[in-house]
């Protein structure tokens, strides 16, 4: 599956960060050749046209910043990408709390890309993707792949799991591989990292600085049989202590079978 976004919202207010969102939606428009709608929580006048020069974009403003009427907007423009300012648990400037942002997350039927409050624009060079013992951890290969080839992103795939047992290990090393693998044959360059036993948040949140990344794609729960640990109350632990941008892939918006890399 290739990710294809034609229509891209936008929830912000005016704070430290507005700058780099605009930037970043601009980035991703012109990408992938997508629409701007954004929605502004406050009434501020919008002043970033010079911005958007190219791109086809317009602006509503919101007066209610809670989760439940972004939600129902989100549904009623059905956008293909919703990029959503969330404070963070560093950083108190963004629109939405975590709590809020994970609601709209939940009830979201495409990706989300949450972006912090203290966020300062960059290219995606490199983009993070971990990988769990869980058979569906491998959807997220295609949305990075596309993501990288729009942006020329440098891949990092770390593999994760909270024990260090031999199968743990053997599942996690196998489907990175095949991840791998994946990624190469489109011509990306990527390289793996493992890491056993633990929080596998912080030991992904530290990778991340490690290697200076700029975005980490994870997946979200959606399914009642579908076991993964970025999901529910990990993926919002991830969100909260997140210093970068977030892109949660919504598995009902995946191929089942593209997870047999």
């Amino acid at each position: 599956m290739i990710l294809k976004f034609s229509t891209i919202a936008v929830a912000c207010n005016h704070g430290a960060n507005t700058d780099s969102i605009v930037e970043l939606s601009a980035s991703l428009a012109r990408k992938f050749e997508a629409k701007l709608h954004f929605l502004i929580y406050d009434n501020t006048e919008f002043e970033y046209a010079s911005k958007l020069t190219g791109i086809t974009y317009e602006v509503e403003n919101r007066n209610s910043a809670v989760a439940k009427d972004l939600s129902n907007r989100f549904s009623e423009i059905a956008p293909d990408l919703l990029i959503v300012s969330n404070k963070t648990k560093e950083n108190n400037d963004g629109l939405f709390s975590v709590s809020d942002t994970c609601k709209v997350i939940e009830h979201a039927d495409k990706p989300v890309l949450t972006i912090p409050g203290n966020y300062t624009y960059k290219n995606f060079d490199k983009i993070l993707i971990p990988i769990d013992t869980s058979f569906e951890t491998r959807q997220k290969g295609p949305a990075t792949i596309t993501m990288a080839q729009k942006f020329n992103s440098y891949v990092h795939i770390l593999g994760v799991s909270t024990d260090k047992s031999k199968d743990s290990e053997v599942a996690v090393n196998n489907y990175s591989r095949q991840v791998s693998n994946k990624v190469a044959e489109n011509g990306i360059d990527n390289e793996i990292e493992i890491r056993l036993g633990g929080n596998i948040t912080e030991q992904t949140l530290a990778y991340a600085k490690e290697i200076n990344a700029d975005l980490v794609i994870i997946m979200t729960e959606q399914e009642i049989n579908f076991k993964s640990f970025f999901s529910g109350k990990f993926s919002e632990q991830f969100i909260k202590n997140a210093h970068l941008p977030v892109l949660s892939v919504n598995t009902k918006d995946l191929v089942v079978s593209e997870a047999r890399l």
